[in-house]
């Protein structure tokens, strides 16, 4: 990473304990009043939420963590998607779980249990199935619309949600579908112009003008390339840039477009390594994993958070992110990429005919299911040892036989005994 980019940020022993805590984390998302910072622990089934100061002193960027803590829920399953409709209410969606909305308490010090006001449940007549990823769009009259990536589904859905009325779900439809294949983010910028799909399986971000005329069977109106696994995305203030998180590598990529619009098909005006070789190789368990996960900017333009198993949590001055970014890249027509695009969704028709490739296809997702179960079970497990041991150590001092680390207390009489028989000898 270039020297001058990473922001040391200051928190408590309290909330850097909890940050290190979390395990495998996959989004992270800045409260509208820029006073609050959610991240989606996955294998913890949890979210943490924290309260974030953000600042200038003498021209650089400062940050403080000055509180935070942790919500669960029986409707949290796998959380992969965070956003606020405003800084008391988030929606999470949950691989496994839907999408549920919860009330924050307004102020909290620790960790609670909440039910959700609203939840998406997939199941039959349902059109969310497998929600990895979840953007709010605000609107008129207290109403607002949530983008929701369906992962394993190959769609983004949208859903109207009335604020006014207790986060009641007043509309659902499927928004976009063709050519995506496992679609793993989806943002919008902040005028609501641009909506953008990151596809995880063909490498690329889709980019589509929002308007009344956007459906299920519209194209993209412009393709990113030059990632290998697409993750989180976030606009930039004025919707000039567009900052990716790449799953697959070590870097933030950095999108520009001249000010007409995101047309056409871009290459990275530049790419950031955020990580050292060490940190990423931890989490390379496979191709797709190892680099950053969830990415935000908050409201000012100021920090750029990124998020990922092994560097749970890291800030970045956004001013020099975007110093070190080119103008723009060549700008390509689209039609070569929509071509291939084409040409990939022919092949996979092609080979799902086949019975047993539709079985594999199942039973990868299912495995894939069951192995984040068992990750967090193995976390849980491993949590209750740590609570076990401290509970056999605390018994020990507490009954006298370890006191800092020498035997004491019950031995102690036998010892004085001994050293009196040895005087009078």
């Amino acid at each position: 990473m270039s020297i001058g980019m990473k922001i040391d940020y200051r928190a408590t022993d309290r909330v850097r304990a909890m940050i290190s805590s979390l395990g495998r984390t996959e989004d992270v998302r800045f409260s509208p009043s820029n006073r609050r910072l959610a991240i989606a622990a996955f294998n913890k089934s949890r979210i943490a939420i924290l309260d974030v100061e953000v600042g200038k002193a003498g021209g650089s960027p400062e940050l403080s963590l000055t509180g935070g803590f942790e919500i669960s829920s029986p409707a949290l399953s796998f959380p992969h998607g965070v956003d606020f409709l405003d800084d008391e209410t988030i929606a999470v969606a949950s691989r496994d779980g839907g999408v549920a909305i919860f009330k924050l308490p307004v102020a909290h010090a620790d960790d609670c249990e909440l039910a959700p006001i609203q939840h998406l449940v997939p199941g039959s007549g349902s059109i969310v199935h497998t929600p990895g990823s979840v953007s709010v769009l605000h609107g008129e009259g207290g109403l607002c619309e949530l983008l929701i990536c369906n992962n394993y589904a190959d769609n983004v859905s949208r859903h109207t949600v009335d604020r006014n009325a207790g986060c009641s779900i007043v509309k659902s439809d499927t928004l976009i579908r063709k050519w995506l294949y496992l679609p793993d983010g989806v943002c919008a910028s902040r005028d609501g112009r641009w909506i953008a799909v990151s596809n995880h399986n063909t490498h690329g971000v889709l980019l589509y003008e929002r308007s009344a005329s956007l459906n299920e069977d519209s194209s993209p109106v412009g393709v990113l390339r030059g990632v290998c696994f697409p993750h989180g995305m976030r606009f930039s203030a004025d919707g000039r840039h567009l900052f990716l998180a790449d799953a697959g590598a070590p870097f933030v990529h950095v999108y520009a477009c001249d000010g007409q619009g995101w047309h056409g098909t871009r290459l990275p005006a530049a790419s950031i390594r955020i990580m050292d070789e060490q940190v990423f190789r931890r989490g390379r368990n496979n191709l797709q994993e190892g680099g950053p996960k969830g990415i935000d900017l908050d409201k000012s333009m100021t920090v750029l958070a990124t998020t990922c198993e092994f560097q749970s949590l890291q800030f970045l001055d956004a001013a020099a992110v975007l110093a070190a970014t080119s103008s723009g890249s060549p700008v390509m027509e689209v039609e070569y990429e929509l071509g291939a695009l084409q040409v990939d969704v022919e092949a996979r028709e092609r080979g799902r005919d086949a019975p047993e490739a539709r079985a594999a296809e199942r039973r990868i997702r299912e495995l894939e299911l069951l192995a984040a179960h068992h990750e967090r079970r193995a976390e849980k497990f491993k949590a209750k040892a740590a609570r076990q041991k401290a509970k056999v150590a605390r018994a020990k001092a507490k009954a006298g036989f370890v006191i800092g680390g020498e035997p004491r207390r019950i031995t102690a009489p036998l010892s004085w005994l001994f050293y009196a028989f040895k005087r009078q000898n």
